[in-house]
């Protein structure tokens, strides 16, 4: 009995060899990268000696931050975990949650000129913040909008501008085409009173659409203005102060945590991240991921993942400037998140066709129990056949407007049901007073104009929608769709059903 005993103690000792020797390394604001990094008592400092580890790292192993501290540059992952045994990226300590930041912090102050400064910044600047507050690309207005007394895709003319020829070329456009679009485009000539402007696609004729101009330096001219070029950073700071004298953070770091291609079986917790230029957490053809716990805020996406069997749950995302979370995964899970004030500013979220809370394209997934609030366009939109169920959307379309709460499209096998959408917004600030659409176009559940199928819209609660509560657009290969058992007040309409979009179909 004995020396059965012995052997299975030794089989199971070679079963599990990356259990036994897993390591932890430790990370502090007040380490050292010459310490081992292996106690919390020799941590390492940086995220550089971070990703030096390499594919020095086994199963089991833990990348462990110190709480409190900020954390900037690009965590790398380089290595796999085992089913069962993931390797760990996370947080040790008390107080706030660790945070990466995708920000460098901008010093060297000297007087440009007047009340403007310039710092050296060698990466391109995507975004500033002072004290924590986000600054504005120096802009032509300073607020408010330009109109188009007539555009075309490559094109504006408008008789309000006075300031001479050539004095906006080189600078950025950024135009609202269309209910649901904010294009930007380069002005390659300004003559008179006509901008040339690489292509937006959208000829808006002679109506008088939003826009401005901004990425100048002679457009800096007001306080909390800011403009980056050939490695010199310029800002007016707020209340015209010396910014030697306030934290000035320079975002230009395009990930926080990077997985690269087929990484798998890690686990993501606990970590703040902020300042990504790009996406705070970006998964490349990753599986068997969980990341939880996580906050993302003022950061272009939160998540921007290709990857499969993956876990997303209890994360906090606030402030993204594009869509706040972009998943083209399939056989994942996005469950007991909220989203706050995505996409609200025009001109930094994408062009054409983006500004929204979570946009999936992949097969069986799951969003579950998520709150939305404040999103600039459509809160959700899935296809294939998703389950969407006991979310909550609210106050979406706040930059843009014709959309809903939450669109379907490409659909097959869908399950939208328990959720809860309310109080859309339809933003019309900008649109020309005399487009046909000049009013909000606001849908709680909308169906798409491509092809849907076999879906069913079932126990849902939509009030307070300008337009529908659930707006049906027919198309000719549809069939098989279900919408029942719905709870809909206070919308322009309850239900519509409608075939304007069956140019599309075969019919």
């Amino acid at each position: 009995m004995r020396n059965l005993l012995s052997t299975l103690a030794l089989c199971m000792a070679l079963l599990l060899p990356s259990a036994l020797s897993a390591v932890t390394y430790y990370v502090s604001p007040t380490g050292s990268d010459t310490n081992t990094g292996t106690s919390s008592t020799a941590p390492w400092k940086t995220i550089t000696r971070v990703n030096q580890i390499g594919t020095a790292l086994n199963p089991g192993d833990q990348i462990l931050f110190q709480r409190g501290g900020v954390y900037r540059g690009k965590v790398t992952i380089p290595d796999n975990g085992v089913a069962g045994n993931p390797m760990v990226l996370g947080a040790y300590g008390t107080g706030a949650a660790p945070i990466i930041s995708g920000s460098v912090a901008a010093t060297g102050w000297t007087v440009h000129s007047g009340n403007i400064w310039k710092a050296p910044v060698s990466s391109k600047v995507k975004y500033v913040y002072v004290n924590g507050a986000m600054q504005t690309l120096a802009r032509y207005p300073n607020t408010g909008w330009l109109r188009t007394d007539v555009a075309a895709s490559t094109s504006i003319v408008d008789a309000a501008l006075t300031q001479g020829s050539g004095y906006f070329t080189g600078a950025r456009a950024v135009i609202r085409t269309t209910n649901w679009s904010y294009d930007t485009a380069r002005v390659s000539a300004h003559t008179g009173t006509t901008l040339t402007h690489t292509s937006t696609g959208n000829s808006m004729g002679a109506q008088q659409w939003g826009y401005f101009l901004c990425n100048k330096l002679s457009l800096l001219d007001a306080p909390g203005e800011w403009y980056w070029e050939a490695g010199q950073l310029y800002l007016w700071c707020p209340n015209n102060a010396n910014p030697s004298s306030v934290l000035v953070e320079a975002a230009v770091q395009d990930f926080g945590v990077y997985f690269g291609w087929q990484r798998n079986n890690w686990r993501v917790e606990n970590i703040a991240m902020k300042h990504q230029i790009e996406a705070s957490l970006r998964l490349s053809g990753t599986y068997n991921l969980e990341v939880a716990y996580c906050t993302m805020s003022d950061t272009y996406q939160a998540i921007m993942s290709t990857g499969n069997d993956e876990s997303f749950h209890h994360l906090t995302i606030a402030r993204t400037y594009g869509t706040g979370v972009y998943l083209q995964d399939s056989n994942s899970s996005f469950t007991f998140s909220t989203l706050d004030d995505i996409a609200l500013i025009p001109g930094l979220g994408e062009n054409n066709w983006g500004y929204f809370g979570i946009r999936s394209v992949g097969s069986n997934m799951t969003y579950a129990d998520n709150r939305l609030t404040n999103i600039g366009y459509i809160g959700m939109v899935v296809e294939q056949n998703t389950l969407v169920e006991r979310n909550v959307v609210r106050e979406a379309l706040a930059t843009l407007n014709d959309g809903g709460g939450i669109a379907i499209d490409n659909a097959d096998g869908l399950i939208i049901r328990k959720n809860v959408v309310m109080d859309m917004v339809g933003n019309i600030e900008s649109i020309a007073p005399e487009h046909t659409s000049n009013f909000p176009i606001c849908h709680g559940i909308y169906f798409g104009n491509i092809s849907i199928k076999n879906t069913t819209v079932d126990g849902n609660t939509v009030a307070n929608c300008a337009s529908s509560g659930i707006h049906v657009d027919h198309t000719m290969t549809s069939s098989g769709n279900q919408v029942k058992n719905n709870v809909l007040y206070n919308n322009g309409s309850q239900l519509s059903i409608s075939d304007f979009s069956n140019y599309n179909g075969v019919g």
